[in-house]
Formats: C-alpha cells, sequence, structure tokens
C-alpha cells in the first residue's frame, strides 16, 4: 500500500491529505467508526487505481517531505542504528507501502539494504527512477511475496492507513512477523483519531480523482493488535503535526521487536 503522503495521512480525517508536506488534501466524506468487519473487499484494488492516478502530483509532494520533519529522520535513524547494532553491517529491510522511495532512499543512506514493495505499479516505476540503486516490487502488505525471516527491519510508515479492516490489519502484521527474522525490528507510523479507530473516504487527492479509505488508529488498541501477532513493543511515541508541513492530525509510532511465541488470541 502507498503510504498516504503525510498530507493525506492527515487529510484522512480532517480533509485527508494524502499528500505529504501540503496542507490541502483529498476531498473526503462519511466518516464512519470501523465496525471490526470487513469494508469493500476491492479495497486494495482501488487503492492501487487511486494512487496510479496520482503518482505525479503525489510524487511531487511528497518526496521532499522529510527534509521538514526532523522527528521522523530520528526515528528512522535511530530504527537504522539498531539494526546494525545487532544484525551488523547492511541489514535488510522491507519498506512497506513504499510510494515513490523516500523513506527507503533515507534509510538506504544509512547503510541499510532496503526493498520497497508497494500495491501501485505507477508509484514503483517512479520509485526505481528516483532511486535506480534500490530495489522496488509491486506487490501487498497482506500477502508478502517473500521468505520465512527474509529481513531484520520492516517499516510501515503512514502506509498502514488504508487497511481499513481488522482484518487486514492482522494480515498484515503477521506478513510482518512471518518475513521477519527473529528479534527483528518493526516501526510503525500512523494517523491517530480523535475518538478512536475511524474511517474516512477521499474522492479526490492533489485535484485528481480517487477512491479509496483511509483509517485513523486508536493507539492503544493498534499496539494491542502488534502484541497479539507476535511482538513486543520497545517504544510508543505520539506527536503534535507540524505548523505548515503536513495536515493537522496527531501522529503516533510504534517501535516492536518479533519475538517467536504470539498472543493467543
Amino acid at each position: 500500500m502507498t503510504r498516504a503522503s503525510e498530507g493525506d495521512e492527515q487529510g484522512e480525517a480532517h480533509g485527508v491529505d494524502a499528500g505529504g508536506e501540503g496542507a490541502s488534501g483529498p476531498r473526503t466524506h462519511n466518516a464512519a467508526k470501523i465496525p471490526g468487519g470487513d469494508r469493500a473487499p476491492d479495497q486494495q484494488a482501488r487503492v492501487r487505481m487511486s494512487y496510479d492516478a496520482v503518482t505525479d502530483p503525489y510524487v511531487d509532494r511528497v518526496h521532499g517531505e522529510l527534509r521538514h520533519k526532523p522527528l521522523d529522520r530520528a526515528l528512522l535513524t535511530a530504527f537504522a542504528e539498531q539494526l546494525q547494532e545487532e544484525f551488523g553491517d547492511s541489514p535488510s529491510v522491507c519498506d512497506a507501502g513504499c510510494g515513490p522511495g523516500q523513506v527507503g532512499a533515507f534509510l538506504a543512506s544509512l547503510g541499510l539494504a532496503v526493498t520497497g514493495i508497494d500495491l501501485s505499479p505507477a508509484m514503483v516505476a517512479r520509485a526505481t527512477a528516483l532511486h535506480p540503486g534500490l530495489s522496488f516490487e509491486v506487490g501487498s502488505m497482506t500477502a508478502l511475496a517473500a521468505r520465512d525471516g527474509r529481513w531484520q527491519g520492516a517499516i510501515a510508515f503512514y502506509s498502514i492507513i488504508h487497511l481499513t479492516s481488522d482484518a487486514e490489519v492482522s494480515a498484515a502484521l503477521s506478513e510482518f512477523h512471518r518475513t521477519l527474522a527473529d528479534r527483528g525490528l518493526l516501526l510503525v507510523a500512523v494517523h491517530l483519531g480523535e475518538q478512536g479507530d475511524a474511517t474516512v473516504h477521499a474522492d479526490e487527492m492533489l485535484g485528481v480523482a480517487v477512491d479509496m479509505d483511509f483509517r485513523f488508529f486508536d493507539l492503544e488498541r493498534l499496539t494491542g493488535d502488534i502484541t497479539s501477532a507476535g511482538f513486543e513493543v520497545v517504544a510508543r511515541l505520539v506527536r503534535s503535526p507540524y505548523p505548515d508541513v503536513e495536515v493537522q492530525t496527531s501522529r503516533a509510532y510504534v517501535l516492536a521487536r518479533r519475538i517467536e511465541e504470539r498472543v493467543a488470541s
């Protein structure tokens, strides 16, 4: 899943700004509480087509976004240093929902071996053109085409926000657990809902017609889901949005370590 540009992410709740740095984004409607069951079964297809359509303006908006987000850079740097401390030089990392590859490129500049995965073929093509030295693939985080224990680290930076059913979130977390080495690290970033889990629909983003949903998370519930999937949560952080840089929603970051035993459901 393409990571909703930071703008998007936030726009998801208050105007869905799936773009990135800007405070404007997709037009939204029909915010609703998540009932816990599946939403439209074609959600992934709609996300794929939407990001294919909005690729050019999206890349223009988000590709340089990390320059304006010092805390995000600091967290990614800490993630990279921890992996190198525990796994040695060039640990392998999956960037799930990589979009145009800006986060993966930042991690690669720190010495990680990054594979970016995204639902959108158009977004993967742009990421490959922008970062020819990195590896990008079309795929879904809910069904990763990778062997067990393939990576030492995985990140999902504002990309699980398109997993609008609990079943999809569970599937993605299970896939992260399966494809991470023992004691591997997972770093997730999401938008927080003002009143718990909620979804917002976008029918326009950056002036382009789209058709996809965004999810705002409840941090306690997300932390519980990550723990139940076989991870030990080692750090959580909540920050306010950067003014004039991104959509004005609170953001949460969860760093977790893969453990062998899962919590029985």
